[in-house]
């Protein structure tokens, strides 16, 4: 019996080791272009610290990175996975906050779960785009403007 016990925990754990091996795996290339767009951020934008870094996927896709700069000021770049667009940069005080989003988001689409909020950009207007689910856990995409919080478009029922 005792056998057993021993050999089961050992099954245990091994399938936990090899779980939490593969999953630090898939995160690797994630860490990466973390990595390397606050490197571009810093040499673009003078950032020394990095709050907050996203992947936004629309009409291009750009790594986003939101962090402060020596003199404090709290900036926002955009960057182009590709060539073709050059990177974009604002001062995030210029724009509507994250919170305020998720507001005028909950007040107007009545989600039953907001999923994420999280910058983008497109034809060169910086956005913050809305994922969440309505009340039939349908996928749902609304884009507001980064400036005015203006309404820009959406995608329903995905």
């Amino acid at each position: 019996m005792k056998k057993w016990l021993i050999i089961s925990a050992i099954v245990v754990f091994l399938i936990f080791g090899i779980a939490a091996g593969s999953y630090i795996n898939a995160l690797g290339p994630k860490n990466d272009a973390k990595k390397e767009a606050f490197q571009s951020a810093k040499e673009e934008s003078g950032l020394i610290t990095m709050d907050e870094f996203y992947i936004y996927n629309g009409l291009e896709s750009y790594h986003v990175v939101i962090g402060d700069t020596e003199a404090g000021e709290k900036k926002i770049v955009w960057l182009p996975n590709d060539n073709k667009n050059e990177p974009v940069t604002e001062n995030y005080k210029d724009g509507i906050p994250k919170q305020e989003i998720q507001q005028l988001a909950v007040k107007k689409l009545n989600p039953e779960k907001i999923i994420s909020i999280k910058p983008g950009l497109e034809n060169s207007t910086p956005l913050w785009e809305v994922t969440y689910l309505d009340e039939s856990k349908r996928y749902n995409y609304a884009y507001y403007d980064f400036k005015t919080g203006e309404w820009l478009k959406y995608y329903r029922s995905i």
